[in-house]
């Protein structure tokens, strides 16, 4: 886990909420994103949303799937305990119904682990400054599966 306190003016405040395996890519990002400053980067959700409960968070990005994570759930508690948060979802996995879960909730951005650092920058200066993005493949991927024949819409989704 790292902190810094983030004060610089005009600070993104950034709480990255990741597998330390993933982290090398967030490392990767924060050198394009000069405006974000991290207050902090965990895997345990526990301390992520007490850092939510505590601190002006602008941004959360969220490495999926994460470590005895109950799914979404933590990302409607920090939408629940700061409205106004940035929400992103990294995704290393493929799930529709997990998508169609995030979009429901309110997140600004669901992006594949897969993309390269300079496209998930650009999507994040973008999601900064006020778009949702939703992961093109993802989500050609995750329409095409929810309407095939036989596919229930409303199946709970499982967590990751």
């Amino acid at each position: 886990m790292r902190r810094s306190e983030a004060q610089k003016p005009n600070c993104v405040c950034t709480l990255v909420v990741a597998l330390e395996s993933h982290r090398e890519m967030f490392h990767a990002l924060l050198p394009r994103l000069p405006q974000m400053g991290v207050i902090i980067e965990t895997d345990d959700e526990h301390l992520a949303l007490k850092y939510v409960r505590r601190m002006r968070v602008d941004l959360a990005l969220f490495g999926i799937p994460l470590p005895h994570s109950r799914g979404l759930a933590v990302v409607r508690q920090a939408l629940r305990m700061q409205p106004g948060i940035r929400v992103v979802i990294i995704a290393a996995i493929d799930d529709p119904l997990f998508l169609l879960e995030a979009l429901r909730i309110g997140v600004n951005g669901y992006l594949s682990a897969a993309d390269s650092v300079d496209h998930l920058a650009d999507a994040l200066q973008r999601i900064i400054a006020g778009e949702t993005l939703f992961d093109a493949t993802l989500s050609t991927s995750a329409l095409l599966r929810l309407t095939a024949p036989g596919v229930s819409q409303d199946a709970p989704v499982t967590p990751s």
